[in-house]
């Protein structure tokens, strides 16, 4: 039995260590991705960390750096596409744009910016955007910007002209009007003219019998009748699509129909539009205030107006009514300090010991020089004694060099929405003795010399009294308060306060040295722009010597006597922000569109042309209604076949005389005829042999057919990605890289061979390599060179002899470059030169993906 649990025993010790040594499960892509983020390579970080998580998604390490990677490499993507935008380069930051949303489904400003670069490419190339109707159905016209301010924003948008400026859809000539008459038949020959009828108020009869002079060129009939009314003051109320009711401005709230909406707010409070519509549409002479009723709970807004004005309403109300910006800041706090400290030398005593060498007290000679004499004559104990004593202090040699350097970095994350503050507090509270309780329980004098004055005793704290304690917070403290502009620039209201615990003042750790640093202020800053708030640099030098005078300066032996003391501290902290903007309201070209509201005593109406454009639209959309859908077609009679001609019957004979030999025939069988479509001779006849032959003689036998050759189907065609990783880096003048030549097929390939351009004036390429996909084959692949100093690079690549082909997805090759001089590379493959050839013979399609350098 005994040896049984001996036995488990020795299992379970071996056994331990094999599990202490046992890797973790997507560790190594999470080293991987470590060694990414370090430099600063994110969309290779995060996908090295998604593999790890997908390994274990329950750990919480992989987890932190797989969301800060995510973040990150959509934050990169979104200043590529910032940067190819500048560059003019709309397809490139469209792409980016993508990525960057792919990385990070919250960033809807990707989603924006998508959908600005695809605008700014259409303009570009001239492709008209996709049709849209304006609210009145019309179609829209573009036209560039004029205005200077905000060119950033507005640059390469169109914008939709309001609808009275639009061209008009019927083809309505342009004339010349001129017409003396009264007012009321001059409406009604313009409105016939328009095909429009005409009810005229009872009280109109006064005004209709105005004399008007109209005396109008290149404009329409709709126009001049607008003008005529605004010029008269009369405005006229439709009755249905082709009637219309004409009445004095005095008339207007008995007429006007008033209409009822209610708009449902995503962003914006009810209240806050209510105030927008009341004070941009106030209510005036002429002008009736519009019924407004707000409902918390929906979070909407019903108003009661004309029409007219409640198309502008809503409108405005799609303008402001825009997502709130969220701003993520990055604070980051670097902090290095060094110190360097240096004591070296001999000292008799210390500064008590040697400010007090000897002497005697008042009228004491002492006698015996005993110890007793001599802490007498020190104390004082005996002023009527006699005695004297000399007391040699010690002897200290100090011989000490510290050097300690220090690294801090602190960075923080603080998410943030548009005008509104933010606080975040990490760290932890120290205590600190700030003073102490005299203890009341203590009694009498007591001639203990470490007592204080006053005569108290220890009491039950061990001491004189109870500490005072106070906690001290320390650590990191940041509060923010972004204001988001439309061009993205982040405006920042920050309070930013840093404490660490550097040491302790004396023994006891009640007394810590903290040390603070803070920044209050405002800054503005560009999306994704680091800015350095602070920096801040202290060189601080201490040097000194304790020991006895004179005697410390002879040289040599003077160190016995002193110690010299040197002491440097030096200490450089910068602090910065990045803001990196989630979400920001997309401002479109309708937004800063200049829309109509009528005059100060009269509201926007509809305008008649309008009213005659729409009514015209609609006749010909019930015209085209009208028309037959199933239309009959009347096809050609089909030619007859050719008929049957049989052939002559001198050819159609099936006896003839045999030969001399007495040979006979035996029953004829056709062979297949071949069709021959460009034979313009008659057919051969063909021999018929004689049926009726000897029986002795072996009939010959029937003619069997041709073989024919074998017709293969068209060979299979396969797809195959050549990719440049990175496609995109930065380099300095002297840095070498290697970039790794992606293959991605499912053909069998027994050779390829590529061609890359390069500038050599930026960029020389070193060497070239074999990939990860050769890892696993036994022989080495035959890798064929040339490099031209031109910058052309043409290599051949073939797997092993006896190999097997390449196949799937790797690094096939590693190109090291190296930067020469500043500018920019494009190391791309030459399409027409990129061959794969599959064993199987199968066609292959490449598609390629090019890389980019840049040189600093």
């Amino acid at each position: 039995m005994r040896s049984l649990i001996a036995l488990v025993m020795a299992v379970c010790l071996l056994a331990a260590p094999i599990t202490v040594l046992a890797k973790k499960k997507g560790e190594k892509n999470f080293k991987r991705g470590m060694e990414h983020e370090a430099a600063q390579q994110w969309d290779k970080a995060a996908q090295e960390f998604a593999l790890a998580v997908a390994a274990l998604p329950s750990d919480v390490e992989y987890q932190l750096h797989y969301r800060r990677s995510l973040f990150n490499a959509s934050q990169t993507f979104m200043q590529k596409g910032r940067a190819l935008a500048e560059q003019g380069d709309f397809t490139g930051a469209y792409n980016a744009y993508r990525q960057a949303y792919g990385y990070d489904q919250v960033n809807e400003l990707a989603l924006a910016e998508m959908e600005r670069m695809l605008r700014l490419q259409r303009e570009k190339e001239g492709i008209p955007e996709p049709d849209a109707v304006t609210s009145r159905g019309g179609a829209r016209a573009t036209i560039a910007p004029t205005s200077a301010t905000g060119s950033r924003i507005a640059a390469g948008r169109t914008s939709a002209l309001p609808p009275d400026d639009t061209l008009p859809i019927r083809a309505e000539q342009l004339r010349i009007i001129n017409i003396n008459d009264e007012l009321e038949p001059l409406i009604a020959k313009l409105a016939e003219e328009l095909d429009l009828n005409v009810v005229f108020d009872k009280d109109f009869t006064q005004v209709g019998k105005r004399k008007v002079n109209l005396k109008l060129r290149n404009t329409t009939t709709a126009r001049a009748l607008d003008y005529v009314f605004k010029s008269q003051g009369i405005f006229f109320q439709k009755l249905d699509r082709r009637t219309i009711l004409v009445a004095d401005q005095a008339k207007r709230q008995q007429y006007q129909e008033l209409v009822l909406r209610t708009f449902y707010l995503y962003n914006i409070k009810p209240e806050e539009a209510r105030n927008l519509v009341q004070q941009t549409l106030p209510a005036g002479q002429g002008r009736t205030p519009a019924a407004i009723y707000i409902n918390p709970q929906t979070n909407s807004i019903t108003i009661r107006d004309t029409p007219e004005t409640i198309r502008i309403i809503g409108e405005l109300l799609k303008g402001i009514d825009k997502e709130r910006a969220e701003v993520v800041m990055d604070v980051a706090i670097y902090e290095v300090s060094r110190s360097d400290l240096e004591r070296l030398g001999g000292q008799l005593g210390n500064s008590t010991q040697l400010g007090n060498l000897g002497g005697t007290s008042a009228f004491a000679i002492g006698a015996g020089g005993s110890r007793q004499v001599a802490q007498q004559a020190l104390i004082g104990a005996a002023p009527t004694a006699l005695g004297a004593a000399f007391l040699i202090p010690p002897f200290v040699l100090s011989a000490l060099q510290s050097k300690t350097n220090t690294r801090l970095l602190s960075s923080t994350q603080l998410h943030a929405f548009d005008g509104e503050k933010s606080t975040t507090s990490v760290g932890r509270s120290v205590p600190i003795q700030t003073g102490a309780t005299v203890n009341p329980y203590g009694g009498g004098t007591g001639t203990n010399p470490q007592q204080p004055s006053g005569g108290f005793n220890p009491g039950v704290f061990g001491g004189y009294g109870a500490p005072i304690i106070q906690y001290e917070q320390t650590g990191l403290e940041l509060s923010f308060q972004p204001q988001v502009f439309p061009n993205l620039d982040v405006q920042i209201d920050m309070d930013i306060k840093s404490t660490e615990v550097e040491g302790t003042a004396g023994a006891s750790n009640l007394t810590p040295i903290i040390s603070k640093r803070a920044i209050k202020g405002k800054a503005r800053v560009q999306n994704n722009r680091t800015m350095m708030l602070a920096s801040i640099a202290q060189d601080k030098q201490l040097s000194g010597r304790d020991g006895i005078p004179i005697l410390g300066l002879v040289p040599i032996i003077g160190r016995l006597f002193t110690t010299p003391r040197r002491d440097n501290q030096q200490s450089d902290i910068v602090i910065t922000v990045t803001p990196r903007v989630l979400r920001a309201p997309n401002i479109t070209p309708s937004d800063e569109e200049l829309r109509k509201t009528g005059s100060m005593q009269s509201p926007a109406t509809e305008t008649l042309e309008a009213l005659v454009r729409d009514a015209d639209r609609e006749d010909q959309l019930a015209a085209a209604r009208k028309l037959p859908t199933n239309v009959s077609i009347q096809l050609p009679a089909a030619e007859p076949l050719p008929a049957f001609v049989p052939a002559p019957k001198a050819l159609s004979g099936n006896v003839t005389p045999g030969d001399g030999n007495g040979a006979s025939s035996t029953s004829n069988t056709s062979l297949p005829a071949v069709l021959n479509v460009n034979a313009t001779s008659l057919p051969q006849p063909r021999m018929a042999f004689d049926t009726s032959a000897p029986i002795g003689l072996p009939a010959a036998s029937p003619p069997t057919s041709l073989p024919t050759a074998k017709i293969d189907a068209e060979p299979a065609t396969s797809a195959a990605e050549l990719r440049l990783v990175p496609e995109g880096q930065e380099m300095r003048a002297g840095d070498k890289r290697r970039l790794m030549v992606l293959l991605k097929t499912d053909a069998p390939l027994g050779l390829a061979t590529a061609t890359l351009r390069f500038d050599p004036r930026v960029v020389a390429v070193r060497s070239v390599m074999k990939g990860a996909m050769f890892t696993k084959q036994t022989g080495a692949p035959t890798i064929t060179k040339s490099i031209d100093p031109k910058g052309v690079l043409v290599v051949s690549l073939a797997p092993a002899v006896g190999g097997p082909p390449l196949s799937g997805e790797g690094v096939l090759l590693l190109i090291e470059i190296e930067a020469v001089a500043s500018g920019e590379s494009a190391i791309s493959f030459d399409a027409d030169k990129v061959h794969l050839i599959a064993t199987d013979g199968r066609n292959m399609r490449t598609q390629v993906v090019q890389s980019k350098v840049k040189v600093n």
